[in-house]
């Protein structure tokens, strides 16, 4: 009987401690995505093409969706990469905030939901502000996150 109630006590404390490891493994994996979710917002706001790039997953099924778009870029090599610079000729400031975002992951994709306050200037002088709705998914690469969609779509008045 001792034998019986040790092994049910180790099996429980093993239970414990692989649950506790998922939770630990979990919060890990949620600061990464915050801090990868972070990175995009710095490179945009620097207008810095290849911080951007690093941000992202270098795949063909990446998409990105700016807010004044009107198709949406598929893959990285064909379209994504080629929007962020042209995107970054456009404005002489770009100013982009996180206001509120949601982060959830399954350990291998991650997404962050939630609004933006943009606040642009164009080349031309024109000064821009708005808020955004923003999805951004990130996938696990090794023990990175990247990038693999961005759709931001601007929040009517």
């Amino acid at each position: 009987m001792n034998r019986n109630m040790l092994a049910i006590a180790a099996t429980c404390f093993a239970g414990l401690a692989l649950a506790l490891s998922a939770g630990a493994q979990q919060a890990s994996d949620i600061e990464a995505v915050k801090a990868a979710n972070q990175s995009f917002y710095t490179a945009l706001s620097a207008r810095d093409a290849k911080a951007m790039e690093a941000v992202w997953a270098k795949k063909p099924y990446v998409t990105n969706v700016g807010p004044s778009n009107k198709m949406i870029a598929v893959g990285y090599a064909d379209a994504v990469s080629q929007y962020w610079p042209k995107a970054f000729d456009e404005m002489s400031k770009i100013a982009v905030t996180s206001t509120v975002a949601q982060v959830q992951s399954d350990g291998k994709i991650a997404w962050v939901v939630g609004t933006e306050a943009a606040d642009l200037q164009t080349k031309g002088g024109q000064s821009l502000r708005f808020n955004i709705i923003v999805t951004n998914i990130f996938e696990k690469d090794g023990e990175r996150w990247l990038m693999v969609s961005h759709h931001a779509l601007p929040i009517p008045k």
